[in-house]
């Protein structure tokens, strides 16, 4: 008896699974979690990259960039600073890597300054303004004052 019951119930679970159809699946696809928006790493900006000059000394560029993400006692002149920035549920990830190099104690190169977006893009990604419609509002309001 006490096995019909076991073999009836795991029937009657088994066939709760093939009433699992293709509206249920949009159903329970929709149906996602919050997930955050993750943002990691030095930030910098391309207005911050531009103040960069051959010859600053390591401190100035403390001062102007803040501590490096990355210094490796093996590479001693070489300063990263690393970008890791992940929009909450898309899976658009945008990674920035700027790379300074110093000869004693004064800056002599620097790569990736390039492709750095500029602190009104960030914030527009991060307010989730993917057209960028506040970020050129903010900017026109602070080139007309």
């Amino acid at each position: 008896m006490r096995s019909a019951i076991i073999a009836a119930a795991a029937v009657a679970a088994l066939a709760g699974c093939s009433s699992y159809d293709s509206v249920t699946q949009r159903i329970a696809q929709s149906i996602t979690p919050y997930r955050i928006t993750v943002v990691q790493g030095n930030f910098v900006s391309q207005e911050k990259a531009a103040q960069l000059q051959a010859g600053m000394t390591r401190e100035q560029v403390r001062a102007l960039l803040g501590t490096p993400l990355l210094t490796d006692m093996f590479h001693a002149d070489r300063w990263d600073y690393l970008f890791y920035f992940k929009r909450g549920s898309t899976a658009v990830v945008q990674q920035r890597d700027l790379v300074l190099t110093f000869s004693g104690d004064r800056l002599t190169s620097w790569t990736g300054a390039e492709n750095l977006p500029s602190e009104l893009d960030l914030l527009a990604d991060i307010d989730g303004d993917r057209g960028g419609k506040k970020a050129k509002a903010a900017a026109a309001a602070r080139a007309a004052s």
